[in-house]
């Protein structure tokens, strides 16, 4: 078996008791510095069935963020604002703090949900005994909108996720702590656990640190092929206003702190071969990327240079 992988488990977990239908879901907004983000996805998560609440946490932002939360004419919208930017771990932490929902669902100002996305996790959640579920994110051509259902019926479907891959679509519900961010979580696992402020600048691992501890902690974790959300366009601000270098920096900083904390689980359960060798392979993946990066930058600026002449 090679790493990364892990022997499969049954299909079909045993159900929880009950549907959902009496239970109360809460959306958490994190945002920050992306105003415009904000403004146009939020749409979406407002139509959203099943969400009883929802609590935007703008995180300090110095633009228009404030300006956009006062114009929601929503009474199920809950501004909860910090002074300062805290990181998107404390956001977090400050939404589940203000969620009166039974179940939390992370959302992001960068993206789009179709309107039964949080009915249909909580249905999975109580298919498959689950106390986190999560969907996959597609990433789509800025012109799609009309369209999504068909683009997504037409996305390749893969196997499992890994720590470094959730941004796929399962063939079927699979059973993983690798989840995509925009989860639907029980409210019961914030009574064991919380995001950790302590992954800084991009919060780069800070929710994968929290899946895993939940997997660890004894809460099953699926990853659904039952729905989806989706992105249409890049929206500059937030953790990526960070410079490129610095970005990277703090990715594998992140990564390492993830790995002392649950490397020996990882290595225990075969997701991993060693916690040395997981770091150095991480590394050289991030520093070719800022290299391809810089490569095709320099290519698109030769072009568009003038032609003749010195």
């Amino acid at each position: 078996m090679t790493a990364g992988t892990k022997p499969a488990q049954g299909d079909t977990p045993p159900p929880t008791p009950g549907n959902g239908a009496n239970e109360r879901i809460t959306l958490v907004l994190p945002t920050y510095n992306r105003a415009g983000a904000l403004a146009t996805n939020l749409t979406t998560m407002l139509a959203m069935d099943a969400v009883g609440q929802i609590v935007v946490v703008d995180d300090g932002s110095t633009d228009d963020t404030e300006k956009v939360c006062r114009q929601v004419k929503d009474d199920r919208v809950e501004v909860v604002r910090h002074q300062r930017n805290l990181g998107v771990a404390a956001a977090r932490n400050s939404g589940v703090h203000a969620a009166n929902g039974d179940w939390v669902l992370f959302g992001e100002d960068d993206c789009r949900f179709p309107r039964d996305y949080a009915a249909i996790l909580l249905a999975e959640a109580h298919r498959h005994g689950a106390d986190l579920v999560g969907a996959p994110l597609l990433y789509l051509a800025a012109d799609a909108d009309a369209d999504v259902p068909a683009l997504a019926a037409q996305v390749p479907r893969k196997g499992r996720p890994s720590m470094e891959e959730v941004s796929l679509f399962p063939t079927r519900p699979i059973e993983t702590p690798f989840l995509p961010a925009r989860a639907l979580v029980n409210k019961r696992v914030f009574s064991q656990l919380s995001f950790d402020p302590g992954y800084l600048v991009n919060g780069y691992r800070e929710e994968t640190d929290f899946f895993v501890g939940a997997a660890r902690a004894g809460f099953r974790c699926l990853f659904t092929n039952a729905t989806y959300c989706y992105q249409l366009d890049h929206w500059d601000g937030g953790a990526h206003q960070a410079s490129t270098l610095r970005y990277e920096y703090w990715a594998v900083r992140n990564n390492w702190r993830f790995l002392r904390r649950h490397g020996d689980w990882m290595v225990e359960n075969r997701y991993i071969r060693s916690k040395a060798l997981a770091q150095a392979q991480f590394a050289a993946q991030r520093l070719s990327g800022v290299l391809t990066g810089v490569v095709r930058a320099r290519i698109r600026r030769s072009k568009q240079r003038p032609s003749g002449g010195r």
